[in-house]
């Protein structure tokens, strides 16, 4: 039993400790935590990458375009053909991804040649202002898959274009801009198409990894746990170590040293445990022992001093539990009426030699007092807390009383009475029936049947009237046997 119950809690301990939480349950929450914040970052920063490289791809054309405008007004203006440059500007903006050129003219421009005759912007306080910043211009409409750019051009008498011969400006001025329209629907398709492609690889890696990742959990974590468990049971069966050599982790070895040690400690432990509960049992036998000699002592006093020697005490208490037993009374209580009968009649050392061992039939007065034996048993015997001697304060107060309630002390009635008490009250009778005594002969067993049957519901338990009958050959060898 104790080995099982120490089995039974290992294996619960073991139980909660794998349930409580999942190593794999673990490892994909922690894993997808970090797989998510990392694949948001990199998501980011390339996005960010690309945009940065998308927007230095489209400001390079927007100024490759603005320079090869540059030259080529440049080119019709030395020319002389300035009447063909809306010509060439519509070439140019047939340019793949071109949707527009416009070209602005700047004050300086305006001044000497006046406004241009083609259609598109003309220069205005806001383009003014952006013009005299000197710097390109561009205006992201990412929602509409365009840009917009605005490039000044600034006289320069350096380079292959000195646009001093043409214009009478000093360095530094700005003669005007180009506006540039251009469509970026490719460049952002580019863009989010790598960035998919780019997500769905770092989420395949993930799989992978996580994959990967139960692989080495089921190998080196999980089914070695499981089998360490397993391991340890039966070691714990056979009083055997696990072999830690077989197991391919330092750490699992590790485990397995210290299940060693754990049931080699409870071993130990459930030895001595052994060891104590012997002799504990056998200090509980001993006590147990000398308790029942002390309470047969005890009621052998009552019977010496009255002069009976018969063994009626001993008698009274076999016989009893006997009847306990088959009338279907637990363990516990059998003990208590096979320890307590014996004192069923201590009360009777309350009472005078003179009516206890009275030679001729007692007077009124005198059965009266000789009554009181029940009552003066249980003042003795009530104050105690121990249930032993409660047991026997309710026998030796009930078991004169009668089943049809014209018993004494109190005249209880039916189930009023104890059973203690009504087992002890028929039992009584019968050892006094089937008893020798100088002054009367053994009643036969067909008498005392008969006696039962008449006085059954009356005196008697009629359940306890039935079960003596039944078993009445059983109860007379007991008598006969502790009979002198």
């Amino acid at each position: 039993m104790l080995e099982l119950f120490l089995l039974q809690i290992y294996n619960i301990e073991v139980a909660i400790m794998i349930k409580k939480q999942s190593i794999k349950k673990l490892t994909v929450t922690r894993l997808l935590q970090v797989f998510i914040v990392s694949i948001l970052i990199i998501v980011s920063v390339t996005l960010l990458n690309y945009r940065s490289f998308f927007q230095f791809v489209v400001e390079n054309k927007v100024k490759s375009v603005s320079e090869i405008i540059k030259a080529g007004l440049t080119a019709h203006m030395q020319a002389g053909v300035m009447d063909k440059r809306a010509y060439f500007l519509n070439e140019i903006a047939s340019v793949h991804d071109i949707e527009s050129i416009e070209v602005v003219r700047g004050d300086n421009v305006i001044k000497q040649y006046g406004e241009s005759s083609l259609p598109g912007k003309k220069l205005n306080g806001t383009l003014r202002a952006f013009l005299q910043k000197k710097e390109i211009y561009i205006n992201w409409e990412d929602t509409k898959n365009s840009v917009e750019a605005l490039v000044p051009y600034i006289a320069s008498s350096s380079g292959d274009f000195n646009c001093l011969q043409c214009h009478n400006a000093e360095d530094g001025t700005v003669l005007g801009a180009v506006n540039i329209k251009m469509d970026i629907s490719l460049y952002q398709s580019f863009v989010l198409r790598n960035s998919y492609i780019i997500v769905a690889i770092l989420f395949l890696l993930a799989l992978i990894s996580i994959f990967n990742m139960f692989n080495v959990i089921d190998r080196y974590i999980y089914k070695p746990l499981l089998k360490i468990i397993d391991e340890g049971e039966a070691a714990y069966l056979l009083h055997k170590e696990i072999n830690s050599e077989k197991y391919e982790t330092k750490e699992l070895q590790e485990v397995v040293r210290n299940v060693n040690k754990f049931n080699k400690t409870v071993l130990e432990k459930e030895d001595q445990l052994k060891d104590k509960n012997k002799q504990l049992s056998l200090l509980n036998e001993e006590i147990e022992s000398t308790l029942k000699e002390t309470m047969l002592t005890i009621g052998e006093i009552e019977e010496i001093r009255g002069g009976d020697t018969s063994m009626h005490t001993r008698r009274v208490a076999a016989i009893s539990t006997v009847i306990a037993q088959d009338y279907g009374l637990d363990d516990e209580k059998v003990k208590l009426i096979e320890i307590a009968s014996p004192l069923h009649d201590i009360g009777k050392i309350g009472i005078a030699d003179a009516i206890l061992n009275k030679p001729a039939r007692l007077t009124l007065d005198e059965y009266t007092t000789m009554k009181s034996h029940s009552l003066l048993g249980y003042d003795i015997l009530k104050n105690s807390k121990r249930q032993i001697l409660k047991t026997a304060a309710i026998i030796a107060y009930e078991h004169h009383e009668k089943y049809d309630g014209t018993g004494y002390p109190r005249g209880l009635k039916g189930e009023e009475i104890s059973i203690f008490a009504r087992i002890v009250s028929i039992v009584d009778v019968l050892d006094a029936l089937l008893s020798k005594r100088v002054y009367k002969k053994r009643w036969s067993v067909e008498e005392i049947i008969n006696l039962l049957k008449k006085e059954r519901g009356k005196q008697f338990d009629p359940e306890l009237v039935d079960v003596v009958i039944k078993n009445i050959d059983k109860y007379v060898e007991i008598i006969k046997r502790l009979s002198d």
